[in-house]
């Protein structure tokens, strides 16, 4: 049963606006903040109740209480109305923080401080046991963007129930699920990536600095080597660290390189014979034929209706290319925002200059060039002087002050700076007690050392190339999902009319044949023949057995061993006789 609210409801104790019948209602629910929605089939008539931003509250996989999924992406054909609807807690992309800067703050602070400042009020409870001390800047960002940097930052997983949003240490739980190679990977979707797996290890540190031993090896060895070089910076406070110091920090990092990367990046997706007491972040342990991984649960799909689990994810990390090309186009998006501000400047730079230089006025005498808005000088106000002390330009007249100058001892005065880069050893302000960089958020602060931000860099090209692998891999995986599942459909128009509309759809129930404005459709299932008519089965075939209302023969049936036939010398005579011999 499907209960529908109005959009500002909060309470759903009772039965709602109404209570729907759903030919069809799906849960998909995603780890922490990747995804938590419904799609629904249900009959036309309810049209006056499925509207966007209406809630719909069902009863789902994993929570006790009822949960709300807010309306939206509704399509309407003549019989049926089908639409989608995420959880709640996914409101808060609606939800907008103008510069909200969580400072020093454990996850519940930093939670609340975020809920308490958004631009209207926000609807959410938060709760939190992780105990992680942190900072983050966030400005002109929503709320889910704030929860999504919280969530890598502070190191935990959301979760919600209704407009309670909960934050808390990953914590698998295990029921005792494994999978096994062989057997077990039947009807089992597989995705390995090996592609940062190292069992030896070549670590360099600072100035080609190496260990005495030169290789580490994992504990975790295959039958092929998996060798690599990586360069680590140190960390260590000191000045001058000595030798002795730089060798084992960088033992320690090479060792902690070598636990997180002895295994591959796995997931697995089952849709048959699924578990169905697993829920989201509960332990699965693969005994894979090389190595055991302990892998989560990632997604599940729930049929509603059926009580029943349809498919299962689980892996070692998040699949998810979508978030991944997300955040790509976030980043362009940036970079064109920056390019555009800075083209602007350039435009009004130039008109600017293009208008003033046809009214100015030039004066060279032996020691300086003037570029004055009057003669003499003594009665101009707008004044460039060039010399050899520098390049100043005052509104105050000849005599300054020059608010805007470059002087010969390298310094530079200007109230603003455009440009597409700079590169700085330093940035210290002259006044007041600090330099508020956080105000325009093209601007990143920088505390880092050098070797630190190599760091950064070398880890950030790492990521560039593990995602793009990623990233061919999952399509190489969705093209190949794309070719087992499929819609076609044969759309002819002429003059703007439509004339025909055949349609052939499969999916994992069978195959289904129909056409436009046409009751008749054919269903044919994996071991049943359904004659549609109206939404009725008119006539069915299963178990060697033909169900069928009525039947005209023109001519005869066979029944067993005998033929019922028109007796071809009346019109009015039917005749029975035995076919013995004929038969086979």
């Amino acid at each position: 049963m499907i209960k529908i609210f109005n959009p500002n409801d909060d309470n759903f104790d009772s039965n709602g606006n109404i209570c729907i019948d759903a030919y069809k209602c799906v849960e998909t629910k995603k780890r922490s903040l990747s995804g938590w929605y419904i799609e629904v089939e249900c009959a036309s008539r309810y049209k006056r109740h499925i509207l966007q931003d209406h809630l719909c509250v069902i009863k789902t996989k994993s929570k006790l209480n009822p949960q709300a999924f807010r309306i939206s992406n509704i399509k309407f054909t003549s019989r049926r109305i089908l639409f989608q609807a995420h959880h709640v807690m996914f409101d808060a992309h609606k939800y907008f923080l103008l510069d909200v800067r969580p400072t020093k703050l454990s996850a519940i602070a930093a939670l609340n401080y975020l809920n308490q400042n958004t631009h209207v009020k926000s609807p959410f409870k938060l709760l939190s046991n992780v105990n992680d001390v942190q900072t983050a800047y966030f400005i002109r960002k929503t709320l889910f963007e704030a929860w999504q940097v919280m969530e890598e930052r502070w190191n935990g997983v959301f979760d919600a129930d209704n407009f309670t949003v909960t934050f808390n240490r990953n914590q698998p739980v295990d029921k005792g699920a494994t999978l096994t190679y062989g057997s077990d990977l039947q009807n089992v979707e597989v995705y390995e990536d090996w592609s940062q797996v190292v069992t030896t290890l070549y670590p360099t540190g600072p100035n080609g600095l190496m260990l005495p031993e030169r290789f580490l090896k994992s504990k975790k060895q295959y039958s092929t080597p998996y060798v690599k070089t990586i360069q680590f910076e140190s960390k260590l406070e000191e000045e001058n660290p000595k030798e002795e110091a730089l060798i084992e920090e960088l033992r320690n990092q090479a060792m902690r390189h070598l636990t997180q990367h002895a295994v591959p990046m796995v997931s697995y997706t089952v849709k048959s014979d699924v578990n169905q007491e697993l829920d989201i972040g509960d332990l699965v342990v693969v005994k894979h034929p090389l190595v055991f991984l302990n892998t989560e649960v990632q997604e599940y799909v729930y049929d509603v209706a059926l009580k029943r689990v349809k498919s299962l994810v689980f892996g070692n990390y998040t699949r998810d290319v979508k978030q991944r090309f997300e955040a790509i186009q976030d980043q362009i998006k940036q970079t064109y925002t920056k390019t555009s501000e800075l083209e602007k400047l350039t435009q009004e730079q130039t008109k600017t200059i293009n208008q003033l230089n046809k009214t100015g006025k030039i004066y060279i005498d032996d020691h300086e060039i003037l570029v004055l808005d009057a003669l003499p000088k003594e009665k101009a106000k707008n004044v460039w002087r060039f010399g050899l002390g520098g390049l100043g330009f005052s509104k105050n007249g000849y005599e300054g002050p020059f608010e805007y100058a470059l002087t010969q001892d390298g310094r530079f005065n200007s109230s603003f700076i455009g440009a597409n880069s700079i590169t700085a050893n330093m940035l210290q302000s002259d006044i007041g007690s600090s330099l508020d960089l956080f105000s325009n958020e093209a601007i990143t602060l920088i505390t880092q050392s050098q070797s630190e931000l190599q760091e950064v860099v070398d880890e950030a090209l790492n990521k560039r190339d593990q995602f793009q692998e990623q990233i061919r891999q999952e399509t190489r995986t969705i093209y190949q999902q794309l070719q087992d599942q499929y819609n076609f459909e044969i759309v002819k128009l002429i003059n703007g009319i439509e004339e025909m509309k055949s349609w052939f759809r499969i999916d994992e129930n069978g195959a289904i044949i129909g056409k436009s404005g046409n009751p008749v459709s054919v269903h044919i299932g994996h071991n049943v023949i359904e004659f549609i008519e109206n939404g009725v089965a008119v006539a069915v075939m299963d178990n060697q057995k033909l169900r069928i209302t009525s039947v005209i023969a023109l001519m005869d049936i066979i029944v067993g061993n005998h033929i019922i036939m028109k007796y071809p010398q009346s019109k009015t005579i039917t005749i029975i006789k035995p076919v013995e011999g004929e038969m086979q």
